[in-house]
């Protein structure tokens, strides 16, 4: 779940022009709370041979509906520890995870609107996928992986920021 941190583009902005090694730090810390989940996301993505035949890349299709590949659609799972542009409402994100694949998206969210349609149906007969989540927030591998996750990344970015804030606090005090 999304959190709230005023200050977090300040901070980032204080650590890289006061202390370059806190400000080196902090990415570090917070990739290694986002690591897991990615990893864990990776495992349950099926692989080729365990989805449905006709999503599989053919010869001469000439379809635009994308294609699995289970490398492509591992690969397209990552984070990023960079803040992101400001969204229509100005929000940014501080730490992120992300599925890039077209195919391991709607590998994600297939049967969030629809769960009886024949994809998801003929889909998870083949492969058993449990979606994990809430609303818009529910998925099969990357929501499914934060959620199993409960909470313990969220809290470690958090503690992360904290933890900066208050080294760069204890730096710029002055003492005398």
């Amino acid at each position: 779940m999304p959190a709230s941190v005023k200050g977090g583009i300040e901070l980032r902005k204080s650590l890289r022009q006061f202390t370059p090694d806190l400000a080196k730090e902090l990415p570090k810390e917070i990739a290694a709370a986002l690591k897991p989940i990615t990893k864990s996301a990776k495992g349950y993505l099926p692989d080729d041979n365990q989805v449905l035949s006709g999503w599989l890349p053919r010869a001469m299709s000439e379809a635009t509906f994308p294609t699995y590949t289970a490398r492509v659609a591992k690969r397209g799972i990552g984070y990023k520890t960079t803040p992101s542009k400001p969204n229509r409402k100005g929000f940014r994100s501080l730490a992120r995870v992300f599925n890039n694949s077209a195919a391991g998206a709607i590998y994600e969210t297939m049967g969030r609107k629809t769960p009886n349609s024949r994809f998801v149906q003929n889909q998870s007969n083949k492969y058993n996928a449990q979606m994990k989540g809430k609303d818009k927030m529910q998925g099969r591998a990357l929501f499914r992986a934060y959620d199993e996750n409960n909470g313990k990344a969220r809290e470690a970015v958090l503690d992360a920021i904290k933890t900066a804030s208050t080294k760069l606090n204890a730096r710029a005090s002055v003492k005398g």
